[in-house]
């Protein structure tokens, strides 16, 4: 566990905007789903990444990457176990709609993320934090 580390009252508080309905019906979150998606979210989310000085960007990334694994719980047993794929277009009756995504968040380790909201949440606030600065420095040493 993380200093991150949410727990499901502080979850349930995060996303108390109708973003996710808590009950025990099969579209619903149960208690138990939550400590599963945190559960999932603790084996992927690396803490060092973040920094301490400002643990509110962890402490969000985190809820968010658990929001992810719920969200795809929750669509995986609405669904039957169907995978969701990502949409790009779609027309019907005339109305079309597109969707893109950015490829940096489509492409490696990142696409199984941006398949939802939450997902794409945690990724934009990671972004940051997951690539490294490399600098050159000239100068000589003296022997």
């Amino acid at each position: 566990m993380s200093i991150y580390t949410p727990t499901v009252a502080t979850f349930k508080a995060f996303f108390d905007r109708g973003q996710f309905t808590y009950g025990d019906d099969i579209t619903s979150a149960r208690d138990s789903d939550i400590t599963e998606a945190i559960s999932e979210a603790e084996a992927v989310f690396n803490p060092d990444l973040y920094p301490v000085d400002t643990p509110d960007i962890g402490t969000k990334a985190e809820m968010y990457l658990t929001a992810h694994f719920l969200q795809c719980d929750i669509e995986a047993c609405d669904s039957g176990g169907q995978a969701k794929n990502q949409q790009v277009s779609r027309s019907a009756d005339g109305v079309s709609e597109s969707v893109n995504i950015p490829d940096w968040m489509k492409q490696g380790d990142f696409a199984l993320y941006s398949t939802t909201y939450y997902g794409q949440k945690y990724l934009l606030l990671s972004r940051p934090y997951l690539g490294g600065a490399v600098f050159v420095v000239g100068g000589a040493t003296q022997y």
